[in-house]
């Protein structure tokens, strides 16, 4: 994945502060209890009109209060709020190249969330340069991991809370010390879920498949743009349970993500997939959404926000 250096402004308590002003005590519930939700934008950098336009804003804000409503932080959360936090900020910040924004909420008070309020709450927004990772083009090789998924029934997947994130930690520090660059989790059934940060996907004899919503995964927003962009070229995916096996059996693999984007994976515990590089499938839908994210004004899809002229 791309690597995050530290930026010299972040948003933060409704305006943009120093980024080492961004602070909370340490016996605050996002210390104490990880009471956070988050998500994660991508904004592309158009040369041409001299701004960034940001994927999907208003599902990843719908998806935010989403979360917000399940794990019960009790603060309204708008639109208009995150889109005008992302102006003021990426215009102060300057930068001339893809960005990656990462809109946070957060409980500072109230014990589990009992008693608490509005005004208890915060909400941060940093932005970070986020160069496509070398993995987008050459591939990546996945383990399956010995750490299970956790379920709707203990840490619903489908919230995308600070929380959650500590079981997908495991994960990856168990397949990067074993030399692999990311972890495929399987969830409690023993079947395929998610990698620690994308929707994985798999082709074999021409049909593409990828675990279902209720298979104990995120409820992905580059997920669905996949689907949508490879019904376009004919390619119907099946959402379903997908087998372990299914995984070392595939002609293609490859995992969607806002910030991972689409990438290909060749191999899996020690096994090549696709001849250890990547597939005309993962390609094709590559480039047709890199083309999708980088329409700038000519979007057709509405899948694009404009972002303030640099």
């Amino acid at each position: 994945m791309s690597d995050l250096s530290t930026p010299e402004r972040i948003w933060f308590d409704g305006a943009v502060r120093p980024w080492q002003d961004a602070r909370v005590h340490v016996w605050s519930e996002v210390v104490l209890r990880a009471a956070s939700v988050f998500e994660g934008l991508r904004g592309y950098w158009n040369e041409a009109e001299s701004r960034h336009y940001f994927v999907h804003v208003e599902d990843h804000v719908r998806r935010l209060a989403e979360s917000m409503r399940v794990v019960r932080i009790p603060r309204p959360i708008q639109v208009e709020e995150v889109t005008r936090a992302l102006g003021e900020l990426v215009a102060r910040l300057g930068y001339r190249q893809d960005v990656y924004a990462r809109p946070t909420v957060y409980l500072e008070q109230g014990k589990y969330t009992v008693g608490g309020s509005a005004e208890d709450c915060g909400f941060f927004l940093p932005v970070f340069e986020s160069a496509r990772a070398d993995s987008i083009e050459q591939g990546l090789t996945c383990q399956v991991s010995s750490w299970r998924r956790s379920d709707d029934s203990t840490a619903p997947p489908r919230v995308k809370a600070a929380a959650n994130y500590y079981n997908l930690r495991l994960a990856r520090l168990e397949a990067t010390t074993h030399g692999y660059g990311e972890a495929i989790l399987l969830n409690p059934e023993g079947r395929v879920a998610e990698t620690g940060g994308a929707s994985v996907f798999v082709m074999r004899g021409g049909r593409v498949a990828t675990p279902r919503l209720t298979s104990g995964i995120l409820e992905s927003i580059t997920r669905r743009s996949a689907i949508e962009l490879l019904a376009e070229t004919g390619t119907e995916v099946e959402e379903r349970d997908v087998e372990r096996t299914e995984l070392y059996l595939a002609d293609e693999v490859f995992l969607a993500g806002t910030l991972c984007e689409i990438t290909p994976v060749t191999g899996i515990d020690g096994l090549d997939v696709g001849g250890r590089k990547p597939g005309p499938l993962t390609r094709e839908l590559q480039e047709r959404y890199y083309d999708a994210c980088r329409q700038g004004k000519d979007d057709t899809r509405g899948w694009l926000t404009a972002g303030p002229m640099l």
